[in-house]
């Protein structure tokens, strides 16, 4: 069987070449972990997992928030040569046993023991197969069919070079925000496999707070802030007791889309530039408008080095620039494919090609603009929900007859989720519905607003028409209907 470099090389040559080098410092307690620190406790992991039955080719689930036991779990278990399941912490209880019956994960990680092995530092990373996957990110929730897009180590490694060289030119001297999850995709590869790569230092934050961020930014001297929109527009609103910091080189904003009016007071607030990137799960960072040329607003940018870029007809046929029509992208930043589910990775790659579903334009000289995506999935702060999820939770409910969940413009969030409801006898308590909910939705899935009709709208086929309930809802006036934070 042919054998591949194992991603973990990203933080065991960094151990080898500048062991002494900062790879992360705590953002809370100033705390600071240099490469050999990590590489020696990622092994130490690695000891304790092969000891423990983990073998090459196991799936291991990893929940922590971040911290530099988050990383060296993350590089253990892909050291062992074993696939890492990444789950939010935010995820509610029956979203985390689906991943891990789904991906067959032999463990559970959600902390490490105090007492671990002292193996030899030059025993990992252990080769692995050709095509095994490094991780297995989960795209869709507790119902219907799971899908577990498998991220191969060949992709990541070719992938984070290509950012850290062509893109967004880290450098040993940099000092990236470490604030997103590394549970997220975004999170993963921004804040802690480009950094390290370039051997830089992340400043690793357990979570977001807007005048925490700020007061971390300016102590440690961020230069280099990866975030989403929702982060964006909560730092345009600290108040100037937290001052902005001053060593930001520029800032990237992605996992949804940025706002003209937030990106211009989070950039007075911040005093850098903020640039947008695009990608997906199943193809992450396909184009970056990084600073090597100057901005352009709306837009997404050009393709990442290596990554290909095109819109296309509803047949397939590659069509003019300047052109609306549906993007595809095709590069290393793809994955394999969805675990077990080869009728799924059939729908969504073809001929190489990922169907990404959104709708788009491409420049004469390359820049992509988005103007629309798939009709139906909401992003709420960068995470991505699926509503026939959320849809199925809410009709599981007694009081439920039908349900349909939307997405609607929020300031803050982007997106909120809206949660339409035809009850099957009396009017059902919003409060209560809410409460059902927690055990089933992670926080960011849950329905911000409830509105309650007596039917839903349907077209002849019978499908609800969720463009006329958005039309519907935006009339309302908000007394008329249920909000729920």
């Amino acid at each position: 069987m042919r054998q591949s470099a194992n991603i973990g090389v990203v933080l065991s040559q960094a151990a080898s070449r500048r062991p002494a080098d900062v790879a992360i410092i705590d953002g809370v307690t100033g705390t600071a972990h240099t490469f050999a620190d990590l590489h020696a406790h990622a092994c130490a992991v690695a000891a304790w997992l092969e000891d423990t039955g983990v073998a090459a080719g196991s799936r291991v689930g990893l929940a922590m928030p971040n911290s530099a036991n988050i990383v060296a779990a993350w590089f253990g278990i892909v050291y062992a040569g074993a696939t890492v399941v990444p789950i939010s912490t935010r995820a509610a209880e029956q979203e985390v046993q689906v991943r891990l019956e789904h991906a067959g994960a032999t463990r559970h990680l959600t902390e490490l023991p105090e007492a671990l092995p002292e193996p030899a530092p030059e025993t990992y990373p252990r080769t692995v197969a050709d095509g095994r996957p490094a991780m297995i990110l989960y795209t869709s929730g507790t119902t219907g069919e799971p899908k577990g897009a498998c991220i191969g180590h060949a992709s990541l490694l070719m992938h984070t070079a290509a950012l850290v060289h062509h893109t967004v030119r880290l450098t040993p001297q940099d000092r990236v925000l470490g604030v997103l999850p590394l549970s997220h995709s975004y999170g993963c590869r921004i804040a802690m496999l480009a950094p390290f790569y370039a051997g830089a230092t992340t400043i690793m934050l357990p979570g977001f707070s807007a005048s925490g961020s700020l007061d971390a930014m300016r102590e440690h001297g961020v230069t280099w802030a990866p975030a989403v929109p929702t982060m964006f527009a909560a730092w345009a609103a600290v108040d100037d007791t937290h001052p902005a910091p001053g060593q930001l080189r520029w800032c990237l904003s992605a996992g949804a889309p940025l706002s003209d009016a937030i990106r211009e007071a989070a950039e007075a607030r911040l005093g850098a530039e903020i640039r947008q990137g695009y990608g997906m799960t199943e193809a992450t960072f396909s184009t970056i408008d990084d600073p090597r040329a100057p901005a352009r607003p709306g837009t997404v940018g050009r393709p990442v080095w290596g990554v290909e870029v095109r819109v296309v007809d509803d047949e397939g046929a590659t069509l003019p620039r300047d052109s609306v029509g549906n993007v595809q992208v095709r590069g290393p930043n793809v994955m394999l494919g969805y675990l077990d589910a080869p009728a799924a990775t059939r729908r969504r790659i073809v001929d190489g090609w990922v169907q990404t579903g959104d709708v788009g334009v491409l420049s004469k000289d390359g820049w992509l603009t988005v103007v629309d995506r798939e009709k139906d999935i909401i992003l709420r702060g960068g995470f991505t929900v699926y509503p026939s999820e959320v849809e199925a939770a809410l009709t599981a409910q007694p009081a439920v007859q039908e349900a349909a969940v939307i997405g609607l413009p929020d300031t803050f969030y982007g997106e909120v989720v809206v949660a339409v409801v035809v009850s099957s006898a009396a009017r059902p308590d919003a409060d209560a519905l809410g409460a059902a909910l927690e055990p089933l939705l992670g926080v960011d899935k849950r329905p911000s607003r409830y509105v309650f009709v007596d039917e839903l709208p349907q077209s002849n086929s019978g499908k609800v028409l969720k463009r006329m309930l958005r039309e519907y809802v935006t009339t309302l006036d908000a007394a008329s209907t249920v909000r729920q934070r």
